[in-house]
């Protein structure tokens, strides 16, 4: 609002704007639209700087996907390998031929690839449910600052 207190930035100070963090974008498309056609309504300027929101909170969630994949799929890959280990072992005992320590070590083999799994899964869970806080709190905190922004626009127009 700093920018705009001594009336409409130039095309340069928007493009500064635009560079400031994840907000940026979102303050300088309704400065944009307000360049373009100066008799935008306010209901134009709140629109573009709600469609440039989404884009910059997608951009914010690009990499959540992946580590909600990863906390997903890990433990189901530890199961995997405890099932292909637990093939294995019974596919490796002969009827009357008895083998502990072949089986103790086929289950501690199977044990392995499960814990393995839960050791990706549980921090990469935890990471995601950190950042998707995160972000969830720099879009609200950026609805509230365009709201605010855009209500600043429209009284400065008055």
């Amino acid at each position: 609002m700093e920018s705009t207190r001594g009336g409409f930035p130039s095309d340069s100070a928007i493009a500064h704007i635009a560079q400031m963090g994840a907000i940026g974008p979102v303050l300088a498309s309704g400065l944009e639209t307000l360049a373009r056609n100066p008799a935008a309504t306010p209901h134009d300027v709140q629109s573009s700087m709600e469609m440039q929101g989404r884009v910059t909170a997608q951009g914010l969630e690009r990499y959540l996907t992946a580590l909600a994949t990863l906390a997903s799929a890990s433990p189901l890959l530890g199961l995997l390998g405890t099932i292909i280990g637990m093939i294995e072992l019974f596919a490796a005992q002969a009827p009357g031929q008895q083998h502990p320590e072949q089986l103790a070590h086929g289950i501690s083999v199977a044990l392995y690839n499960t814990a393995l799994g839960l050791m990706v899964a549980i921090p990469s869970l935890m990471a995601w449910r950190y950042f998707k806080a995160r972000v969830d709190q720099h879009v609200v905190h950026m609805e509230w600052t365009a709201d605010q922004f855009a209500k600043h626009l429209s009284a400065m127009r008055e």
